[in-house]
């Protein structure tokens, strides 16, 4: 009997210790699937700033170091203060960078450097009073991660390289300017030979009697000449696509203004802006009223506004 009870007794004992151990089991299980889930999404937090608390964030790539400082008014380059930014694209880096995580945190190992001595990028964030620093190293061939150390600490951290993507830009590439096509409403430019052009924007039906109205362009000079569009459209695409980049150290007599192509003024329910056209040794330029910044543009751009008004007829 007292055997057959303390048989009973060591059954319940190993009853109970593999549903102890099952129960660790799978609480161990649970948990490495939660780990492995929030290491796919990214759970390990890198900075705490927010889009609304960053208030600078300079990045080094491709040789430049480039700080870029958020304002009601847009973006500023610290660097060079008057030169225009391209709000959209530093606003993407702003929502990159905000509350960035890593999806895995590994231990450094001996000899193994990460990339860490010749970074993609290194990029500081200042946001809500406080500074990190991110040095972005290599790039694991298979996941697709890059390794991200933060200054200060040893660790190695597995982000996403999309995540920085949008910072691997340089000043040039981060520029951005131009007139959108749809505000202009008037336009008078003046060509080296001295004939001056005006255009104005009307509104029409699109049919007799029809509530459905077209913009289109005349001479102001002959409004019932009629015009070649592809003409007209390329001239304006000019003016909206004005430049490809930007000097504001740049000598505007070294750039042919002292003899322009040709000069534009674009009117827009702002007011009106003049733009000057020049070709240089190295090739053609713009200025625009207000600013002592001297423009890169395309070729294609000054010869679609070289035109003269008998060019710009649909009969020529």
């Amino acid at each position: 009997m007292k055997t057959k009870r303390r048989t009973l007794i060591v059954l319940l004992v190993f009853v109970l210790a593999a549903g102890a151990a099952l129960a660790l089991l799978t609480h161990a299980n649970q948990k490495a699937e939660q780990a492995a889930s929030e290491a796919e999404d990214g759970s390990i937090p890198l900075l705490d700033g927010t889009t609304a608390t960053l208030e600078s964030v300079s990045i080094q790539y491709g040789g430049e170091t480039l700080t870029l400082r958020p304002s009601d008014d847009g973006w500023t380059l610290t660097e060079d203060p008057a030169y225009h930014l391209d709000d959209s694209a530093c606003s993407t880096i702003r929502t990159a960078l905000a509350g960035m995580k890593a999806k895995r945190q590994l231990e450094a190992q001996p000899g193994e450097d990460y990339g860490f001595d010749a970074p993609q990028l290194v990029v500081n964030v200042s946001a809500a009073g406080e500074s990190t620093t991110l040095t972005v190293g290599a790039e694991n061939p298979v996941t697709g991660d890059v390794y991200v150390r933060r200054e200060g600490g040893d660790a190695v951290y597995t982000v996403d390289a999309a995540k920085f993507r949008c910072m691997e830009q340089t000043k040039a590439e981060l520029f951005g300017a131009g007139i959108t096509v749809s505000d202009i409403e008037a336009l008078r430019y003046t060509l080296q030979s001295g004939e001056t052009i005006k255009l104005q924007s009307v509104s029409q039906p699109t049919e007799a009697d029809s509530t459905t109205y077209q913009t289109i362009w005349q001479l102001t000079d002959e409004p019932n000449a009629a015009l070649d569009t592809d003409k007209t459209d390329a001239l304006l695409a000019a003016l909206a696509s004005y430049v490809t980049g930007q000097d504001t150290a740049a000598d505007p007599s070294a750039c042919g203004f002292d003899a322009p192509l040709v000069t534009a003024e674009v009117t827009t329910a702002d007011g009106t802006v003049t733009l000057t056209y020049a070709i240089g040794t190295d090739g053609y330029y713009m200025m625009v009223s207000g600013d002592s910044s001297v423009y890169t543009v395309d070729g294609q751009t000054v010869q679609a506004l070289c035109l003269t008004a008998r060019q710009l007829k649909a009969d020529t």
